[in-house]
């Protein structure tokens, strides 16, 4: 991993260092030669077990690169608000698994300690955490965010009442490393202990030693023959905190009140203690942790500037694509897999990656000459859901919501504030939080994949001050697809898989059920679930993204309108639906174009009244682009496709947004209509059924007996002899327009239930 210049003190320390350089890992992925930044959002494991300790993984982990210098870096766990590890020798290695995009990390280098747990008592007194994943209860302690100043990270969090800063960092001292907590601690109800750092399994108890008049606490690393060979040591400098130990862990004891003191951490041959006191005992300037939550300086210079394409109108079509250039040559070699995007109020737009990055887009116009690209944040945890709201960016990371500020007006991000991060993940590979929308009432809203935590394969929401988070809805596998439209409409596209025979697109109703039985949440394993809007055969659309509501008067198709985005054949389909029984149900209807890069979100710009759509090439897609930011133009004229689709007891009624040839249209021969069901199992997918023979695979073709052209000149009623409610149907189009345009597709849709025969002209 590249990274920046370090700022770091010079201390000179002469004891022996205790490690060997690391191997480079055999398999090397591109993003490691990125330049990062200081902070790294991730679940992190360790490469291998580790002589003195191992720890099964952190689930909301945030790697903290400590300076060039040092060559080290920390592990801050935002769920128990402990520094869970100390490294040298690198930072961290993303595994190659499916472009980078599916594995977990680990910690690069050599690790010095770990802890495990709660980092601080409650009340004065250690105890176990109430749940296995997610945070602490905030009335014990609770994680407000991270502020970037330079090279220097500064952490916020509340312990009770209690409110503290902590900046780690760590100093080459001869060929050693001392690590250094700073904290600054305001009203502190209570005296508390935290956690520095553990003896591993083994290794025995530790104890406060007076080494040159300096109180250290020593705790066990490794042994060899019975005799401790190397040891962790922790010292306290400052007011308001003492080191001890508690059995198998040193600790600093916290005074009730105010306090600013700083935690030296060190691990090495038991008998350099002495070099190590001496080196405590020598000057220490505490560093103003008040200022570095100011604002700081740009880090990601120079802003870019790319050139975009407009897409050329095609005859009978309204629409073309146009392409927003990514820089994807940049000087940081930051990867560009687009998450989520949305828009200011000015017309200037947030975009996030998938590798944690938040870009500015300015100059976005008509003929897109010129667009630039400033690197505003970075570090955060698959951020694959973006939201504005009142000009403020909240980014939805696997492991919380961010909101970002920009303290100093330089647009780069200096206070990554924890908007809400009760969701409880754990260490699943493909345990990904997607789509951040809003209600009408300011709620948000998301969607997680499955999981084994209480909150996987749901849609969460959070209120609009972030303070709480709710299920909303359950049965979700593995969405990568949401969106909340006018009127708070809420609506899920999950894939194919176990327990879901096919692409589904839905109206999520609040305690609704999805389908997929392992994260039903309820008492009682669920023999039925709730139906979707509409099915999508695995061939028109494998792997869903979200959705999107017309919210323009400028783009054609009517408001109110819905459009779907494939993930996986990055294509736009527009969503047909009605209603029959209190019931919803629909058809999906593609757009011809193609994206490049797996389509995921959509925005409508407010400026232009025209659609901007994200999205990243990963598995199950596609896409020839790592990630695309593209423009759906329309150029004008009408929709030449089906705008509504009401089924009958005797067949259906296509309107389409055109007028249609009369004799074409009149002729049954235009139309070929199969309907098939699948089957809701654990099995991953499912075959076509035949309605007719339901045990057999297949499809069955139905009769078109006749078809009618409309009044409207653009409606045509299609008699269809055995129509029924179906998973799966498929009408099949050859006509042409009133000014003879070719007019030959598709439509995909489900029926619940039947409107009476249709008798209409």
């Amino acid at each position: 991993m590249k990274r920046l210049l370090s700022c770091s003190l010079a201390f000179v320390l002469s004891f022996a260092s205790s490690h060997a350089a690391p191997k480079k890992p055999k398999s090397e992925h591109r993003w490691n030669r990125t330049v990062m930044g200081p902070t790294f959002g991730s679940s992190l494991f360790q490469s291998k077990r580790d002589p003195h300790g191992s720890f099964a993984g952190i689930p909301k982990a945030t790697a903290i690169w400590l300076g060039d210098e040092s060559n080290a870096s920390m592990g801050f766990d935002a769920d128990n608000l402990s520094m869970f590890g100390a490294w040298t020798d690198g930072f961290v290695f993303v595994r190659p698994g499916r472009d980078a995009l599916l594995d977990h990390d680990e910690i690069r280098g050599k690790i010095s300690f770990i802890t495990k747990g709660p980092g601080w008592t409650q009340g004065g007194e250690w105890k176990n955490r109430p749940t296995k994943f997610g945070p602490l209860p905030r009335e014990w302690a609770k994680y407000k965010g991270l502020y970037h100043h330079g090279e220097r990270i500064v952490l916020s969090y509340s312990v009770g009442q209690g409110q503290v800063l902590e900046s780690p960092w760590a100093n080459k001292a001869g060929g050693s490393v001392v690590f250094s907590r700073s904290m600054r601690i305001r009203g502190l109800k209570s005296d508390e202990q935290t956690l520095l750092a553990q003896s591993p399994q083994g290794g025995g108890v530790g104890k406060v030693r007076e080494v040159n008049g300096v109180s250290l606490a020593v705790v066990p690393r490794a042994r060899k023959g019975g005799a401790e060979t190397t040891v962790i040591a922790a010292a306290v400098v400052g007011e308001g905190a003492e080191v001890g130990v508690e059995g198998h862990r040193a600790v600093a004891k916290v005074k009730a009140g105010d306090g600013q003191f700083t935690v030296l951490l060190w691990e090495g041959p038991e008998v350099e203690l002495e070099a190590f006191a001496k080196y405590v005992g020598k000057p220490f300037a505490f560093p103003d942790l008040v200022n570095w939550t100011k604002g700081g300086p740009r880090r990601w210079v120079p802003t870019l500037e790319t050139k975009g394409e407009l897409g050329l109108p095609k005859k009978g079509e309204p629409y073309v694509l146009d392409t927003i250039q990514p820089p994807f040559e940049n000087p940081w070699g930051a990867i560009l897999h687009f998450g989520g995007h949305d828009f200011f109020s000015n017309g200037d737009l947030a975009i996030s990656t998938m590798e944690g990055d938040v870009w500015l887009v300015r100059g976005i116009d008509a003929d897109l000459k010129k667009t630039t690209w400033q690197r505003i944040a970075t570090g955060l945890y698959h951020p694959l859901g973006l939201r504005i709201v009142d000009d403020k960016i909240y980014v939805l990371g696997r492991d919380q919501i961010s909101r970002l500020h920009d303290l100093n007006g330089d647009a780069e991000i200096d206070f990554y504030e924890n908007f809400n991060n009760d969701a409880e993940i754990s260490l699943g590979g493909h345990e990904f939080s997607t789509c951040l929308e809003t209600d009408p009432q300011g709620n948000f809203y998301y969607i997680r994949c499955a999981s084994g935590t209480q909150h996987g394969g749901s849609v969460l929401k959070v209120s609009k001050d972030g303070s709480k988070l709710e299920r909303f809805a359950t049965g979700f596998r593995n969405p990568n697809g949401f969106f909340v439209g006018p009127g708070g409409v809420v609506t899920a596209g999950d894939q194919q898989g176990t327990w879901v025979p096919a692409s589904r697109v839905d109206i999520v109703e609040k305690g609704g059920f999805y389908g997929f039985i392992p994260c039903h949440h309820r008492d009682e394993k669920p023999t039925t679930y709730d139906g979707p809007l509409c099915w999508i055969p695995h061939k028109v659309d494998n792997s869903c993204g979200s959705q999107v509501w017309v919210t323009s008067d400028e783009w054609g198709i009517p408001k109110g309108e819905m459009l779907h985005f494939s993930y996986g054949k990055c294509e736009m389909f527009l969503v047909v639906r009605d209603e029959v029984g209190g019931v919803p149900q629909g058809a999906v209807t593609k757009f011809p174009l193609r994206f490049a890069s797996g389509a995921m979100r959509g925005r409508f710009s407010d400026h232009d009244g025209q659609l901007y759509v994200s999205g990243l090439k990963g598995w199950q897609t596609s896409g020839p682009r790592d990630g695309c930011l593209q423009r759906v133009r329309y150029v004008g004229g009408d929709w030449p496709r089906p705008l509504g689709l009401k089924a009958h007891k005797n067949g259906v009624v296509l309107r389409f947004g055109v007028k249609l040839d009369k004799e074409l249209a009149n002729d049954p021969e235009s139309f070929a209509v199969h309907h098939w069901n699948y089957r809701w199992t654990n099995r991953y997918g499912s075959p076509d059924y035949k309605v007719s023979e339901p045990d057999k695979t297949g499809r069955d073709k139905l009769e078109v007996k006749s078809a009618k052209l409309l009044a409207d000149g653009r409606s045509v009623f299609i008699e269809i002899e055995g129509i029924q409610p179906v998973m799966q149907m498929e009408i099949a189009y050859d006509l042409e327009s009133f000014d003879a345009e070719e007019l030959v597709d598709k439509i995909h849709n489900t029926i619940h239930n039947l409107r009476p025969a249709f008798k209409g002209k």
